[in-house]
């Protein structure tokens, strides 16, 4: 199956950012999700993953379904007050290079920064040739505990340690919780923006 970001002639080089503008659940958002964490097989590229609701279970199955396979290397930052833990993470899948880290306060916008950085240096740091992605899903319940200019200024840094080690990101929002004002500011730190209209994908560039 052709992916989305082909279909929409989106063509992403390392560094870029990309933001999903779609409703929670709507438009194949987790097909896509796995389309832009996969410009090379899934055996060429270490993925890292910052989970608000979704549960690394379900992310890691989502890989599955759409790519047919895990990465090379997983790392998710699973970010939820019910500290969700990585005992759910099937048998297959709960291997050395497939690892979970828990922030259960989601607002602790340290903690998280902290985490991410930690596994970006460490993937960057080391010998390998694979291609780092990342997924931030999303920006719109990190909005539920911090405000707008707080959000705006964390995902600035996000985006520039991602830029630093060369990894494409990805960051999810649905437009339909926010006012027109908040989506137009968030959109400005992206390089991309792919959008889902109802009936099909779209893409322009931000910058």
């Amino acid at each position: 199956m052709c992916p989305i970001t082909a279909q929409v002639g989106v063509d992403l080089e390392p560094g870029d950012s990309v933001l999903v503008r779609c409703p929670q659940f709507a438009g194949n958002e987790s097909r896509i999700c796995i389309d832009l964490q996969t410009p090379a097989a899934p055996q060429e590229v270490n993925a890292l993953a910052v989970l608000f609701t979704q549960s690394p279970s379900d992310h890691l199955g989502a890989w599955q379904r759409h790519a047919g396979s895990y990465p090379a290397r997983s790392h998710i930052v699973s970010v939820d007050a019910d500290a969700r833990s990585s005992s759910e993470i099937t048998d297959e899948a709960a291997e050395e290079n497939r690892t979970v880290t828990r922030v259960n306060s989601p607002g602790n916008l340290t903690r998280l920064g902290i985490r991410i950085t930690d596994c970006l240096e460490e993937w960057g740091e080391s010998s390998d040739d694979q291609q780092i992605v990342g997924c931030f899903h999303s920006i719109s319940t990190l909005l539920q505990y911090v405000d707008l200019d707080q959000a705006f200024r964390f995902l600035r840094v996000v985006t520039d340690r991602f830029e630093d080690v060369d990894a494409i990101s990805h960051y999810h929002l649905n437009p339909q919780t926010h006012d027109e004002q908040t989506v137009a500011t968030l959109t400005e730190l992206f390089d991309t923006v792919l959008e889902y209209d109802g009936d099909d994908w779209g893409a322009h560039y931000s910058n």
